[in-house]
Order: structure tokens, then sequence, then C-alpha cells
């Protein structure tokens, strides 16, 4: 459970700092994303570590709370592109890089859902 923990605090970590610098100069969108990525994260932490989501039942809704906590970069990103223009955004906002790590969250969470490698080699993966 404490991975599950560790890819929300990875997933929240690796957005505050780009919330941070890309919206400096705007204190109220700022605040608004950031405590949007905040609230996402503790949640995805709590489902990781709460009983009842454990369960293989409930693997979907795992995957699918860490898709959110994933994709709620989407708005900021769709905000600071129009606010800005597209140019800034690639260049002092790094897009591509965040565009990037969205793609790898993604990816990660449907390989997930989707249980590869488990799926095609069952128990060769089991560390314990």
């Amino acid at each position: 459970r404490l991975d599950y923990s560790g890819i929300a605090l990875l997933i929240m970590g690796s957005f505050v700092p780009w919330l941070y610098y890309s919206f400096y100069c705007s204190p109220q969108p700022r605040l608004i994303y950031l405590s949007i990525v905040c609230v996402l994260g503790i949640s995805a932490i709590i489902v990781a570590q709460w009983d009842r989501f454990a369960t293989p039942k409930h693997r979907q809704t795992r995957a699918g709370v860490f898709l959110g906590l994933g994709l709620s970069g989407v708005v900021p990103t769709m905000h600071f592109t129009i606010a800005e223009g597209f140019v800034k955004a690639t260049t002092v906002g790094q897009m591509g890089w965040f565009f990037l790590m969205a793609v790898m969250y993604i990816t990660g969470a449907g390989l997930y859902a989707a249980r590869i490698p488990e799926r095609f080699f069952p128990g060769k993966f089991d560390i314990w």
C-alpha cells in the first residue's frame, strides 16, 4: 500500500512546482490549482491506505483515482496556454515535458488497470 502512496506523492510533487512557478504572478489561480492537486493527492493516499479499496474488486477504482490525479493538470495546462500563448507555454512553461509526464502517468495507470505483465505471466512477478 505504501507504493500507491508513493505514487500519489510523486504525482503531487511533480505538479506542485510547475503550478507554483507557472502561475507565480497569478496568486488566485495558483492557490486554486495547488489546492485541487493537493486534495486529489491526499484523497489518493487515503484510498490507497483504506482496507476497503485494497481488494481486487476495487482495482479499477484505484486506477481511476490515480488517473484523475494525473489528469488534474489538464485544466491548469490549458489555462496557462490560453493566458500566455502557445509559444510561451512550450518554452517558458515547459509544456513538452509536462505532456511527456502526463503520457507516462496515463500509460502507467493503464498498465496497472490491465494487469500487465501479471496478466500474461501469472505469479512470475510476485515478490512475497
